[in-house]
């Protein structure tokens, strides 16, 4: 889940990165001048973009893949307790273990 959120933040900040590139040529040739007074602006927020992206991702990811999870860990844990025959027989022998 970390690994998706990351590549998905990840391609949509690259993207917007290019697309700033595209639009700012202007900017070419005070490259020098807004880097060197500018550069720990752009870098922070850079880096706070990215961690809002990948945040993002991050919580969705939660909301929409792991989202009736504690109803699955019931019904494991009751099957468990019962000894129900729903389970494979890999997870009844770590139980016993």
């Amino acid at each position: 889940m970390i690994g998706n959120a990351l590549l998905l933040a990840l391609t949509l900040f690259m993207a917007f990165c290019f697309l700033l590139m595209d639009r700012l040529k202007f900017l070419v040739p005070y490259r020098q001048a807004i880097f060197h007074n500018y550069g720990w602006a752009i870098g922070l927020y850079a880096l706070l973009l990215f961690g809002n992206l990948f945040a993002a991702f991050f919580l969705l990811a939660r909301r929409f893949f792991l989202k009736h999870t504690g109803q699955k860990l019931v019904y494991v844990d009751k099957q468990l307790r019962i000894g129900g025959d729903d389970l494979s027989a890999e997870i009844r022998e770590r139980s016993e273990e």
